[in-house]
């Protein structure tokens, strides 16, 4: 049994551990065991932790992907060939999130629910409304 080192540098607030160089400038660890074999991340590029833990920056447990793609693992959704799925929060069926999501373009994220969810609760609110309306000018 091989015996690990022990764990340098120290951890941020968001599960990172970070180390502090010769240079005496702090650097992600696993950014410096990445650009170790593999040269610096491209421009627009991350590094992601395929199996979820921060800590475990085994060059096998690191993944280049661009910054949309991040986003997408980290917020549920999962990739089917060429297209990119999401579970809906309200029918939980997964959709194409190209087609059947809304994408806000200034903001982060995708929404939660699906087109067709959407629109049923658009329809819902508007008969509430309407209910609410008449109450109101029956009183």
């Amino acid at each position: 049994m091989t015996q690990r080192a022990p764990a340098r540098g120290s951890i941020t607030p968001f599960g990172y551990r970070r180390i502090t160089c010769k240079d005496r400038k702090q650097r992600f660890e696993h950014v410096i065991v990445w650009e170790t074999h593999h040269g610096p991340i491209p421009e627009g590029m991350e590094l992601h932790h395929r199996n979820g833990d921060k800590l475990d920056n085994r060059l096998e447990n690191l993944m280049l992907v661009t910054r949309l793609e991040h986003k997408r693992i980290h917020s549920g959704c999962i990739r089917v060939g060429s297209r990119w799925l999401k579970r809906c929060r309200r029918c939980q069926w997964y959709r194409p999130v190209d087609t059947e999501f809304y994408e806000y373009k200034g903001r982060n994220g995708v929404m939660g629910a699906c087109r067709r969810c959407l629109s049923d609760l658009a329809v819902i609110a508007k008969r509430n409304r309407k209910l609410r309306a008449k109450q109101n000018s029956s009183n």
